[in-house]
């Protein structure tokens, strides 16, 4: 196939993933059967198949090429992926790219970063935002007990925040491919090592606070959900240059140990049919799931962005003084905002440093972990995932969807934000959730379909968000170019917002090229060029 001999050959760094791509099903395979046409295809190239979710019988296969290293061939990697899929037959070819939850990431060096990045302000109490958010007030009814959070990120390490707060029966290594998720420090300028543990520390590190955002023992961190339990998954090294190969696979595990809720503080702006798959089917089991809007992108990053097919919850952040954080993804995908500036949390950036380091970090990862904490706060006020998941049946709804109800009660959009409408409905009040009587059938939408919505679709809705005359001038057979546009627009996205960065403009390096057939599919487009920077 003269699409992958255009592919350059490399040994694929320690700290990487060799090209991974999604082929897509419209009918139940087996196995065996996508790893035969694969071998017919490819009969001289080196692959590895795997199935999802069933070996027996899938529509979601991921098919590794370990003698390739997509970075910096992005454009020959999609133009392959098409031809991939005609090839095998199949709906679609999604590969699988780097992403990163940083839009500075992979538009550029990782010294992009800065430009990601606010000044820090150590001065504000440790649990600031507990006053903001009201979890002291909340804590009246619940502080967690019996609710299972399960963080998806690089995992944990030792820290005393931690201390009581990991459930280690069921964690898991989904990198390592064993069952000690504990976070192995992925090196590198601004790699965020020890991720996991930050995230972990703000959902649940123990303690109490106060009305005046003072913590109290044992730890200088409070989580919003001080006695609920953190299941550590590790699915990425770091969140700054990751891919979703596991991720499926970390929902999965955590419907299975019986989570009641997912975080997520990752992402970026890769399209996987497969995470859709697994989020429709975590939300058919009954949990809650909370994502990151996203840091340095314009618009709201996968898998934060499916939150407009009712299927997670999209947080953006917040400054302490309520106007948006500068840096936070935005959109119509956005359910609501939190604090996400100078929020207090556990560091640990090697193995090699103290157990006890915090700090004040920034980010939508801040934002996205208290309000995960909240989200177990809520579930173990109504008595638990299963007991939520026969009410949400009984109404001919979803847990998901009656979350995000009683999380948007009684929210207004604060004045600063000028009437915003990308932002989301308000800013989360831990008191007012747990006092928001659950929603009637008829304050619900119905559940959603089961089933993993077509790329093309997520390309119109993705479109329609920013630019509906773009959108309009998506067609059906433009479904080959559904993956390569979106990635596109996000990558254009992260060059415009660092650009505005002081010192972003003159560090930028060129624009990303379409492939020759999505340059042609382009000609009579002219909204969608622009849109793209091409027009």
């Amino acid at each position: 196939m003269q699409e992958y001999d255009a592919l350059t050959r490399s040994d694929v760094s320690l700290d990487g993933d060799p090209l991974v791509i999604e082929v897509v099903s419209d009918t139940p395979q087996s196995l065996s059967a996508i790893q035969e046409r694969v071998g017919s295809a490819l009969p001289d190239v080196a692959t590895s198949t795997q199935a999802v979710f069933d070996a027996d019988a899938d529509r979601f296969f991921f098919v590794e090429f370990p003698e390739i290293d997509p970075k910096g061939q992005e454009r020959e990697v999609f133009a392959f992926g098409r031809a991939l899929r005609m090839a095998l037959d199949l709906a679609e070819a999604n590969p699988v790219l780097p992403d990163s939850l940083y839009g500075a990431a992979h538009v550029g060096t990782e010294s992009f970063l800065s430009f990601c990045e606010t000044k820090r302000d150590n001065s504000r109490p440790y649990g600031w935002h507990h006053k903001r958010i009201k979890t002291p007030l909340a804590w009246q009814h619940t502080r967690g007990q019996g609710s299972k959070v399960a963080v998806i990120d690089t995992g944990y390490s030792d820290h005393s925040e931690l201390a009581g707060v990991i459930e280690t029966n069921g964690m898991w290594n989904f990198v390592e491919g064993n069952g000690d998720a504990r976070d192995r420090f992925s090196g590198g300028v601004l790699k965020h090592p020890g991720h996991g543990t930050l995230v972990t520390s703000v959902v649940g590190s123990r303690g109490g606070a106060d009305m005046n955002g003072d913590t109290t023992s044992p730890g200088a961190i409070t989580g919003t959900a001080p006695a609920a339990k953190v299941l550590p998954i590790r699915a990425i090294k770091s969140v700054i240059d990751m891919t979703q190969l596991r991720i499926p696979a970390a929902i999965s595990h955590a419907v299975n140990q019986n989570a009641d809720v997912i975080v997520m503080a990752l992402g970026g702006p890769v399209r996987v049919s497969s995470t859709e798959q697994a989020l429709r089917n975590a939300v058919q089991a009954g949990l809650v799931i909370v994502c990151a809007a996203g840091n340095c992108y314009p618009n709201v990053v996968f898998p934060a962005a499916y939150a407009s097919l009712e299927i997670c919850t999209a947080v953006a952040a917040l400054q302490p003084d309520r106007r948006p954080w500068r840096k936070t993804g935005r959109g119509p995908e956005v359910s609501f905002s939190a604090y996400g500036e100078n929020v207090w949390g556990a560091a640990k950036n090697k193995a090699t440093d103290p157990n006890s380091g915090i700090r004040a970090s920034q980010g939508t990862t801040l934002a996205t972990s208290m309000t995960g904490g909240v989200a177990a706060l809520w579930v173990a006020h109504h008595g638990g995932r299963a007991a939520l998941l026969q009410k949400a049946q009984n109404a001919g709804t979803t847990v998901q969807a009656m979350w995000l109800h009683c999380a948007k009660h009684g929210m207004n959009k604060p004045a600063v934000w000028n009437g915003a409408t990308d932002l989301g409905a308000g800013i989360i009040n831990a008191q007012a959730v747990l006092d928001a009587p659950l929603p009637t059938g008829a304050e619900s939408p119905a559940a959603p379909d089961p089933n993993a919505t077509p790329t093309l679709n997520i390309l119109v809705s993705h479109l329609a968000g920013t630019d509906s005359t773009a959108a309009g001038e998506v067609t059906p057979d433009m479904a080959d170019y559904a993956n390569e546009i979106i990635w596109l627009s996000y990558r254009r996205g992260a060059r415009k917002r660092i650009a505005e960065s002081d010192g972003g403009a003159e560090a930028m390096v060129g624009e990303d090229a379409p492939t020759s057939g999505l340059d042609t599919a382009l000609s009579d487009k002219p909204a969608l060029s622009a849109y793209l920077g091409m027009g």
